[in-house]
């Protein structure tokens, strides 16, 4: 009943209606994809498997998945440059413990050689920061296609637009 309060409000109270009409059950499996995102690689496969089987029943759920694949396969990617950066800086920071300790060096360059022997800690907290980020990101989305709204992700969701036409 109160459904049908807010459809006859919405057409005569002259708020537009820009939502496409989905099913409760295309709102969750969207959902289902987007919010795999909280398990960064087993989350990829899972949102792969909602594409791969549902993209022939919804327009919604074929465009909301593949965005969630193009956006957990954008995370996998940055998780690996993070991690690459992370392990450069913590086998540089070895070279850089002897400098840090010898007593031949001026002031200035002691203070840079006690920042290289703590970036691995800064780097790794910039990466959990990051991926937090990210994953709070797809949860967002996941919130938002439950409720029926259209979600893009900023940079990938218009080129996933372009690519399924």
């Amino acid at each position: 009943m109160l459904e049908n309060e807010v459809a006859s409000a919405g057409e005569a109270g002259g708020m537009p209606e820009n939502k496409p009409a989905t099913t409760q059950d295309e709102r969750v499996i969207a959902a289902m994809a987007h919010g795999a995102a909280i398990i960064p690689f087993m989350g990829l496969v899972a949102a792969i498997v909602i594409w791969a089987t549902q993209r022939e029943k919804s327009a919604y759920v074929r465009f909301q998945a593949l965005q969630a694949v193009a956006y957990q396969v954008s995370m996998v990617v940055l998780m690996f440059l993070a991690m690459g950066c992370y392990m450069c800086s913590f086998f540089g920071m070895f070279l850089l413990i002897p400098l840090s300790e010898a007593s031949s060096i001026g002031a200035a360059e002691g203070i840079f050689a006690m920042l290289g022997v703590f970036s691995p800690f800064l780097i790794f907290g910039v990466f959990m920061l990051l991926q937090l980020a990210l994953i709070v990101y797809g949860i967002i989305g996941a919130v938002r296609t439950l409720q029926g709204m259209d979600f893009e992700y900023i940079v990938i969701g218009k080129r996933v637009r372009q690519y399924i036409g």
